[in-house]
């Protein structure tokens, strides 16, 4: 389904669905049981029992049905990942030649870590290592994601002309893939579900360190501005990393339509920054919130009513 196609249903259901009660606050969120609607549906949970909004969470498909809701007026809020708003911002990716000017970062809120996933008995212990080998490619079904696996190998001094490139649909089906040894490398997440499936199929999984070096970190950020080096703790608990490792990661982001009005905005923010230790003990989705996080600042449209209240790290 198109951006287009997506765009006409889910605004046909929105009018459906508004036309019966009116709310304070309207989140978009990806499908009920998704990591985003986990997401959005705790914030919104906090904003109504904190900050007395009257906040309502509505399900679609994706951020290309709900991201567009947002710009026209049609809905207030949601919390999606970098790689989807950056797209939507500059009409690129799934977004091409429909770029949403209209939404504004009231507050980034948690990194979601990344690597590349290989058999941990597969030889490949580095990024260069990759060098002619199979890696996951394309991921038409999530096109917001392949310039991730592309600054994967740029943190580690490759292109995509150095690996060869096996078209899958998504990283899940990369995942499949790589349990069934048509790829040597996939792009995932370190703590979805499927890490633990590929484990016990491979009989064990490693995640690909990356360097942070300054000219490694230039590099993969030439590709994926908003991407950067995240640690992860060899005692965290991932499956697949038994001692301290860098990953790439990416945030999920609090969007708004940007005319939302100040006086709401300042309280969305100031919630989130005087509760966010408590919001973070209290939801295992938001575990990673940390008051550090929401000061994040990109190169892309911030609302300025977040920001008089967040400043930046």
């Amino acid at each position: 389904m198109t951006i287009r196609a997506n765009f006409a249903a889910a605004a046909v259901f929105l009018g459906l669905a508004t036309t019966a009660t009116a709310q304070d606050l309207r989140f978009g969120a990806g499908q009920q049981g998704s990591q985003n609607y986990g997401v959005n549906a705790a914030i919104a949970q906090e904003l109504s029992e904190r900050a007395g909004l009257d906040a309502s969470v509505q399900s679609f498909g994706g951020a290309t049905a709900f991201l567009p809701l947002l710009g026209s007026g049609d809905l207030d809020v949601a919390a999606v990942v970098m790689p989807d708003l950056g797209d939507a911002v500059r009409g690129k990716g799934p977004f091409e030649g429909l770029a949403q000017d209209q939404l504004r970062i009231v507050a980034p809120l948690l990194p979601s870590p990344v690597a590349l996933m290989v058999a941990k008995d597969s030889g490949i212990s580095s990024i260069a290592d990759l060098k002619g080998r199979k890696v996951a490619w394309g991921l038409p079904a999530q096109a917001s994601l392949q310039p991730y696996v592309l600054g994967v190998l740029a943190n580690g001094g490759l292109t995509g002309d150095d690996v060869t490139k096996v078209p899958v649909t998504s990283v899940g089906a990369g995942v499949a893939a790589l349990i069934d040894g048509k790829v040597d490398a996939t792009l995932f997440a370190l703590r979805a579900g499927k890490v633990v499936e590929a484990d016990a199929a491979l009989g064990g999984i490693a995640w690909l360190p990356l360097d942070d070096a300054p000219e490694a970190v230039a590099r993969m950020q030439a590709v994926v501005p908003e991407a950067y080096v995240f640690p992860v703790s060899g005692d965290a608990g991932v499956v697949g990393i038994g001692s301290d490792t860098q990953v790439l990661a990416y945030d999920y982001v609090l969007v708004a339509r940007a005319r939302l009005d100040d006086e709401t905005v300042a309280k969305i923010a100031t919630t989130l920054r005087d509760n966010a230790v408590e919001i973070a003990a209290k939801y295992k989705v938001l575990s990673a919130l940390t008051p550090e996080a929401l000061g994040r600042i990109y190169d892309l449209p911030h609302h300025p009513a977040a920001q008089a209240v967040l400043g930046s790290d």
